[in-house]
């Protein structure tokens, strides 16, 4: 299903971009690091509130791929989405109830984050081309899968998914013909029914221009999550933070 929409949006951005339209695309590399916490339990009792470094294991930086299209010159429409998948394992120093497993201190825990997000959203660019920026809004939609496992237990398993309304600005300048320096800022908020979820993106970054239209470049990205399901109950508490890459053209 996810690779179906992503399929969708990008035939979608091809077929609407009008002739004078700017149709930026670009593909990155993450090198981020998850940190943060995340319970999940079941029928109402609350999990223990794990620690993903220190209680599971999560010490190493992971290579996470995405893709990011822009068309339009002062009114820009976009997608970008990216996902994670990592697991990890670990011995634990406590005891840890995880849905309907309890592991217990020393025991070998073996768990697993897949975190997909997928943002569409429209920009109102202002200003000339040394400097120039405005705001942002769109949509954004999160999954998010958890599991946890050991040879005596077994594995339990838990996912959640939300959509949000997305706000933010962004600014870019041009202070050579083949240098742009570019800085973001989206945020949003989702309280309906039994889920709450809270989420912060920033980046920044800087890109070489190579003719006939290319660019490479490099930045920095910040993002936090904040959800919870009070149907399990489930929670977490998580920041995606490292260096990225990335490639792209434009015409």
């Amino acid at each position: 299903m996810k690779t179906r929409l992503l399929a969708t949006l990008c035939i979608w951005i091809w077929l609407v971009a009008p002739a004078w339209a700017m149709f930026e695309v670009e593909g990155f590399f993450w090198f981020m690091k998850p940190e943060g916490e995340a319970s999940v339990g079941i029928d109402g009792l609350q999990g223990t509130k794990a620690d993903l470094e220190s209680d599971f294991g999560y010490d190493d930086t992971e290579n996470v791929p995405g893709l990011r299209f822009i068309i339009g010159n002062t009114h820009q429409f976009g997608f970008s989405g990216f996902q994670l998948d990592v697991s990890a394992e670990n011995t634990i120093d406590r005891t840890i109830f995880f849905m309907d497993k309890e592991f217990r201190f020393n025991e070998r825990v073996s768990t697993s984050f897949d975190v997909t997000v997928l943002q569409a959203f429209y920009r109102l660019n202002l200003g000339p081309e040394i400097f120039h920026g405005g705001l942002i809004a769109g949509g954004e939609y999160i999954s998010a899968e958890t599991a946890a496992s050991s040879p005596r237990l077994g594995q339990a398993k838990a996912d959640l998914e939300t959509g949000m309304f997305l706000l933010g600005a962004f600014a870019e300048t041009n202070p050579l013909p083949f240098l742009r320096l570019k800085a973001a800022l989206m945020g949003g908020t989702f309280d309906v029914s039994d889920i709450e979820a809270r989420y912060l993106d920033f980046e920044f970054a800087a890109m070489a221009k190579i003719p006939p239209g290319f660019h490479i470049g490099a930045g920095y990205r910040y993002i936090d999550i904040d959800a919870e399901d009070t149907q399990f109950p489930l929670e977490i508490n998580l920041a995606f933070k490292g260096p990225f890459i990335f490639v792209g053209f434009e015409w």
